[in-house]
Formats: structure tokens, sequence, C-alpha cells
């Protein structure tokens, strides 16, 4: 009878869909708002309230000395950023023009007085007032908000924080004399901004990564899946596009996850027209994110964002054999993009090379949230942090839970 009922039991184990627990940290940082029943609001505990701008100050002074030491200390240093380089720029076929951009801009970062800059007393008095106005224009936002189910229009529209960062460029270019302060105070003001607001999307994407591979294990009807889905594509509607914000209005119940879809699809086709690259394709690991081997190295691509903005081959996530080279990467980007704005160069040239600088990184990064989560599901703390090492957010620090 005992052998009997053992045998029933392993049989109704493999043979019944069996429900995993969501990690802890899933319970920690997503909170189900509902109202007379019904799901109407997705938050995010891990993202706080209160605006400083000191992490930032702090995160690009180091980086900028730790940059400037190792300028002056190898010989070797442009070299090396070359080499770094070299397979993003090749396949463009100019190689030497668009590395040779980034190599003088770090060049004109060399010598400046980075201490001198922050230290100003206009600079420092400066960035308070930023930091106020910043404050006033957040404390209008509730910044834990995923996904706003009821309101089809509630992140339109939304462009406060920007209109923070047009008033600071007006008033330091009024206050600055000194070209090395004007250019500092306002690369701290549109990189800050940023920051702030791509801290929502790389949450939202964490929890898409959820949504799609941890449905029956969170608890929620699909309507109300596909509704978070909707308010997590309403909130990437650009501020102009009234007729993209009409379309999510008029077909709200099933906006969010057509979008979806239609991204994975692409995403698929970019994969499939791309494997002649690799000599192994691994594991999908969620809807933007699949293991490969490319050249003998072991990477995650990123299905959902090109390398940059001339080539569409899939972005490189993550390096397996060479855990540190995309954070290196970034880093170079993101200081080349300060270094860009004191050449001597006309500015509609900057403004073409600044835009292909930040299509190496910018959305690349933030995809990566999707990256973060299913490395959460998994419990893999060593590389969530690997991730946190590429994203480069110092208002962000929450991440592990």
């Amino acid at each position: 009878m005992r052998t009997n009922l053992l045998a029933f039991l392993l049989t109704f184990f493999l043979l019944v869909p069996q429900a995993f627990a969501l990690p802890d940290a899933f319970q920690k940082r997503f909170k189900f708002v509902k109202k007379d029943g019904k799901l109407v609001e997705v938050r995010d505990r891990s993202l706080t309230a209160g605006f400083s701008i000191r992490p930032y100050i702090k995160f690009i002074k180091e980086n900028l000395k730790k940059e400037q030491a190792l300028m002056n200390s190898k010989s070797d240093y442009f070299e090396e950023v070359e080499l770094l380089l070299e397979e993003d720029f090749k396949a463009n076929g100019e190689k030497g023009e668009d590395v040779q951009i980034i190599i003088e801009s770090l060049k004109a970062l060399r010598d400046i007085d980075v201490d001198a800059i922050f230290n100003n007393s206009k600079f420092k008095e400066f960035i308070t007032k930023f930091e106020s106005k910043m404050s006033d224009a957040l404390n209008a936002l509730n910044p834990f908000v995923l996904a706003r189910l009821d309101n089809s229009s509630y992140f339109y529209k939304r462009a406060v924080t920007y209109q923070v960062v047009k008033w600071g460029l007006d008033l330091a270019k009024r206050i600055f004399s000194s070209v090395p302060v004007l250019n500092t105070a306002s690369y701290v003001l549109v990189k800050v901004e940023k920051l702030i607001r791509e801290k929502r999307t790389f949450h939202q994407n964490m929890l898409m990564h959820y949504l799609e591979n941890h449905e029956s294990e969170i608890g929620l009807e699909k309507e109300e899946v596909d509704l978070v889905y909707s308010s997590i594509q309403e909130s990437r509607i650009p501020w102009y596009a009234f007729w993209e914000s009409n379309l999510a209005k008029q077909s709200w119940d099933k906006y969010g996850i057509n979008k979806f879809y239609a991204n994975v699809r692409v995403a698929n086709t970019r994969l499939r027209s791309n494997r002649g690259r690799y000599s192994r394709s691994g594991k999908r690991l969620n809807y933007a994110f699949q293991e490969v081997t490319e050249k003998n190295e072991d990477v995650i691509i990123n299905l959902f964002n090109n390398q940059d903005m001339f080539n569409s081959k899939p972005a490189v996530a993550y390096n397996l054999n060479n855990p540190q080279k995309i954070a290196r990467k970034r880093m170079i980007f993101q200081l080349a993009g300060l270094g860009l704005s004191f050449l001597s160069l006309p500015q509609w040239i900057k403004d073409i090379a600044n835009g292909y600088i930040k299509s190496h990184y910018e959305a690349q990064k933030i995809t990566e949230g999707a990256l973060f989560g299913y490395f959460e599901s998994q419990e893999d703390v060593d590389m969530q942090r690997e991730i946190i090492k590429q994203y480069q957010n110092p208002f962000d620090i929450n991440l592990i839970l």
C-alpha cells in the first residue's frame, strides 16, 4: 500500500507543473496596490524618494581623477584605449576617425584641475541651486510608481525634470566665464537628469523579466498583467508623440502586450539574422538577452539594442571571459562625452560625435535591467553586482535586496 502511494505521489509531481516560489528579493522590491479588489498600481520599494546630487559629484570626480592618473602614468594608455575600442569601430569602416575623436576628447581631460572646478565657490553655489530646483520637481512625481493601470496617460508629458535642466543650462551660461567650469556644470546637469529618469525604466525592465517568465507565480490575473505592460509602454512615449498617446488610450487593454511582443519578434529576427556571427547559441535568458559564443568569447548579447547607431549587430551586454570589459568601455565613452565639449570643433560636429558616442551605451545599459532581473530571479548575487558595475548609476544604489 505504501509503495503504491509513493509511486502515485512520484507520478503526480512529475506530471503536474510545479509552482516555484519567487525569490525573496521580488517580494521585498515590488508592491502591488489594489483598490476595490483591482490592481491599480505597481510600486518598487527599492526606489528612493528625495534627491541629492552628491552621489554623482563624487562619482564623476573620482572617475575623472582615476582616468587622469592612468593617462599620466601609462605611456601606452591611448594605445590601450584604441585596442579596447577597436572591435566596436572596425565594422563601421571609419575606425581611425571615430577612435581619434575619442582619443582627443580624453586628452582634453588630461590636464584639467578637477578639484579647482568642483571646489569653485560659484560652481558649488550653482549646484546647490540646481539640487533644490530638481528636488522640487521630483516632489511632483512619485518615484516609486512603475505602472499605473487605471490611467492611460499617467506618465505622458511629465517632462518636469527636463525643464529644470533647461533652466540650469541657461543659468550656467550667464554666470560662468571659465570654460572648464561651464562645460563641467553643463555636463553634470544633463547627465544627472538622465540618470534620474533612467532609474524607472531600468526597474520596469526588471519587472518585465518577471512578468514574462514568472507570471503564474506572481499571482496576477492575465488582464492585470496586460495592463501593467500597457502602463510600462505608455511611460516610454515621448512628450511630443501625441498620436502614440492617443493610440495607447484607444487600445489600453492590449496596447502594452502588443508593443512588447512586437519588440520580441524584432529581437528574434535580429538573432536569426546574426546567427552566422556566433559559433554557439546558448540559453535564451529572457525577452532581450541570449547567451552566445563569439570569436571564442562567451558573451551575453542584447537583442533589443544595436551595438551603436551605425552597426545593427546586437550589443554585447556581458563578457564572461573579460568581466570588466563592458564597464571599462562605458566609462571611457562617458568621459569622452565630457572631454568632447573642450575640443575646438563646430557644435554640429560635436553633436553628431556625442550622439554616436552615447549610442554605444546609454540605451543598452537601461535594457540590462531585464538582465539584472534574470540574475535576481536566479539568486545570483555575484552577477547582479557585475551588472551594477556596468549600469554606472550612482542614484540607484539599493538594487541588491
